[in-house]
């Protein structure tokens, strides 16, 4: 399996709508958010995806 972490940034209702198919998609994934520093949030996705190596992989998503 490979841990992977994805960065979402959120400051309109399309990124919001793509959180929410992401976590369709891996609902597994466990979610923690962190205030930006002006205005929206970021959403980080913490998951097992079914590969057999033991990486760590990080997505940013805008």
């Amino acid at each position: 399996m490979t841990r992977k972490i994805d960065v979402f940034t959120l400051h309109s209702i399309t990124e919001v709508n793509t959180v929410n198919q992401f976590l369709k998609m891996h609902p597994q994934a466990k979610l923690s958010y962190v205030k930006a520093e002006k205005d929206g949030a970021l959403a980080i996705a913490d998951y097992e995806d079914d590969e057999e190596n033991d990486e760590v992989e990080v997505t940013e998503h805008d």
